[in-house]
């Protein structure tokens, strides 16, 4: 999920507290994984059945540039990890790591956010 905040720093906050109380779940999960409890034969009861799979992957929204003094892999082209909002008119990107701060875009996202 992508979410753009507009010239104006508006966003639509529905989809941002529905984004938010999804990761704040996927994070207590993970604390009580991390904590060595594991879910019981209850709590799977109402998940659904996922038959005859296989784990693969998959694309999600990433920018795609040239990036300059990042802490990891300070200059180079690089893609991101996922990208959680997109303020191109106020000049940042929030990706699922850290923040960005925007230069000039390709034509391509010009036109998408015009």
């Amino acid at each position: 999920m992508v979410i753009v905040v507009a010239r104006e720093g508006v966003l639509q906050t529905r989809y941002l507290n529905e984004e938010i109380e999804r990761l704040k779940a996927l994070c207590l999960d993970l604390e009580w994984l991390r904590a060595g409890v594991l879910p019981s034969i209850e709590d799977l009861e109402d998940a659904p059945l996922l038959d005859n799979y296989e784990i693969t992957l998959r694309d999600v929204p990433a920018l795609k540039g040239r990036v300059v003094a990042h802490p990891v892999i300070g200059t180079a082209t690089a893609l991101t990890s996922e990208l959680r909002v997109m303020a191109p008119d106020l000049g940042w990107a929030r990706t699922m790591s850290r923040f960005y701060r925007l230069g000039s875009p390709r034509d391509t996202i010009t036109r998408m956010f015009s």
